[in-house]
């Protein structure tokens, strides 16, 4: 649980870049299509509300199971810059992040995606830098196996 003045205990910036294999606008059109099931692409039991507040923007709640009885709940406030960006704000009980999302076409079939993250830890239990990276990473390494899938398949990128 964060600490009650919500001091901030540590602050990270990560970088990182995924290669899909997608058109840039397939990668656009599925990445943005936030949706009540979306943790099943990362194997995550959490639960998502979405509400889309305009074309261009949406809220997002998540709610997963904790140790406790209480669930944790995360909200997302979403900004959608087409063709190729979107701005994540977060607030949860331990963290706040923001996620800026840029997508390059590197070819027909080939899509940049380069993610920008400051995460703010509100408690004093929060993971290494490595750890972090490497958990995000992985993360993100589902979702673009999940992305290239369904464009294989030849699937729509929205639900």
């Amino acid at each position: 649980m964060p600490e009650s003045s919500r001091r901030i205990f540590a602050t990270q910036n990560i970088r990182f870049v995924k290669i899909a294999k997608v058109p840039l606008s397939y990668a656009y059109a599925w990445c943005t299509d936030f949706r009540s099931d979306d943790g099943k692409f990362s194997g995550s039991t959490a639960r998502y509300r979405v509400l889309k507040a305009a074309p261009d923007r949406a809220v997002r709640i998540r709610t997963a199971k904790s140790a406790g009885k209480t669930p944790v709940i995360a909200i997302e406030l979403v900004r959608l810059m087409p063709p190729d960006r979107w701005h994540v704000d977060q607030v949860d009980e331990t963290d706040l992040a923001a996620v800026d999302y840029e997508l390059t076409k590197l070819g027909p079939n080939k899509t940049r995606i380069e993610l920008r993250i400051t995460e703010r830890w509100m408690t004093p239990r929060f993971p290494s830098r490595s750890d972090y990276l490497r958990t995000t990473s992985d993360y993100w390494d589902k979702l673009v196996g999940a992305l290239e899938t369904r464009h294989a398949q030849g699937r729509p990128p929205r639900g």
